[in-house]
């Protein structure tokens, strides 16, 4: 299936885990793309059906607390269908600061899509 056409992000089917890539770094920060990069995530589980996505974030230099206020959001719905969320390709200043803040508690990251998606 070809990915359906969204503003912010882009995804492949994967062996029906939705690969998600961020179309622009600045979706990761903009307070005003946040909310419909956001919209879009959560598309992938409501009208998609969605219940196991790989987040790609090479493209984030930087991710906002609303983004990852939107991040959690995330996960909390596909957990409500059994669902898993991954991430990968974090650069290491986020990685640093997904530590510090305990975020990597939270969401399972892993160093590339390939080790990503062994784990689902």
């Amino acid at each position: 299936m070809p990915p359906i056409d969204y503003e912010y992000i882009t995804y492949k089917n994967v062996d029906e885990v939705a690969v998600v890539n961020f179309n622009e770094s600045v979706s990761m920060f903009d307070s005003d793309k946040v909310q419909l990069v956001g919209r879009e995530l959560l598309d992938l589980v409501a009208s998609r059906r969605y219940t196991k996505i790989l987040l790609n974030l090479s493209n984030a230099h930087f991710v906002s607390s609303a983004m990852l206020a939107h991040l959690v959001k995330l996960n909390r719905k596909i957990q409500e269908f059994k669902g898993k969320l991954r991430l990968c390709c974090l650069r290491p200043v986020i990685v640093d600061a997904f530590r510090v803040s305990s975020f990597d508690k939270i969401f399972d990251i892993y160093a590339d899509e390939a080790s990503a998606l062994k784990k689902f």
